[in-house]
């Protein structure tokens, strides 16, 4: 299972990966793809702290990739 997180904060945000507690930073106007294991059960505990728990219940590790707000598309802004 792939799981984008977009960062439209004004501040980082961070991403804890439980139960092993790795911890990642996405940059303001950046984005995560958390990618778990198919089959197994997934938590997702968003704070407003500017940070986010995602529980992996799954055999193997998640895997983390981080883009900067240049490597992805942002969402068309519609004028008032």
């Amino acid at each position: 299972m792939r799981l984008p997180i977009r960062n439209y904060l004004s501040t980082p945000l961070t991403i804890f990966i439980e139960p092993i507690c790795d911890q990642y930073e996405v940059p303001v106007g950046g984005e995560a793809i958390v990618t778990l294991e198919d089959g197994h059960p997934h938590s997702i505990d968003v704070h407003p702290d500017q940070w986010v728990s995602i529980w992996n219940e799954g055999q193997e590790l998640a895997q983390v990739e981080i883009f900067n707000e240049h490597q992805f598309s942002m969402p068309i802004k519609k004028a008032d």
